[in-house]
C-alpha cells in the first residue's frame, strides 16, 4: 500500500510508477465526511525537530520557473503517513521548486498540510491570498 511519501517521492522520479490499492479506495469511499487526503490530496508534513525533512523544496513566485505546480487544499492533520519536507531560502539548494496555486485546476499536484502550525514563513509568503 503506497504511502504519501513514496507517492510524492515517485513524482519526482524515486521510485517506479505504481497502481493505486482498492483497499485504500475502499476504506476512503466508506468514511463520511472524506478526509482532504482521502479525496486525492497528497498529505505534506513540515519538518520539524523531532521529524527531519526527507526532501528540500523552495517555493517560488514565478509560475513559469516551478518544476511543479501545487494547490493546498487545506490540513489534514488526521493523516496517518505524510511526506515530510524541509522547505529552503534558495532554489538550487532544494530537491523541487513549487509555485502554489491559487485554483486546483491550475496543479499538477493537491496537497493538504497535516501539521499547519509547523509551515515556515516561506511556505506563508508563497500561500496565495484569494
Amino acid at each position: 500500500m503506497p504511502g504519501a511519501r513514496a507517492i510524492l517521492l515517485n513524482r519526482l522520479g524515486f521510485l517506479h510508477p505504481f497502481a493505486l490499492d482498492a483497499g485504500i479506495l475502499a476504506l476512503a469511499l466508506s468514511v463520511t465526511p472524506l478526509a482532504l487526503w482521502a479525496q486525492g490530496a497528497l498529505p505534506i508534513q513540515f519538518e520539524t525537530l523531532t521529524t527531519p525533512g526527507e526532501f528540500t523544496i523552495y517555493f517560488t513566485d514565478l509560475q513559469y520557473s516551478a518544476d511543479q505546480v501545487w494547490f493546498v487544499s487545506g490540513s489534514c492533520e488526521s493523516a496517518s503517513e505524510a511526506a515530510v519536507i524541509s522547505v529552503q531560502d534558495y532554489a538550487y539548494s532544494a530537491d523541487l521548486t513549487v509555485f502554489l496555486a491559487r485554483y486546483a485546476f491550475e496543479a499538477d499536484q493537491v496537497v493538504c498540510v497535516a501539521n499547519p502550525g509547523q509551515a515556515p514563513q516561506a511556505f506563508w509568503d508563497a500561500y496565495p491570498q484569494k
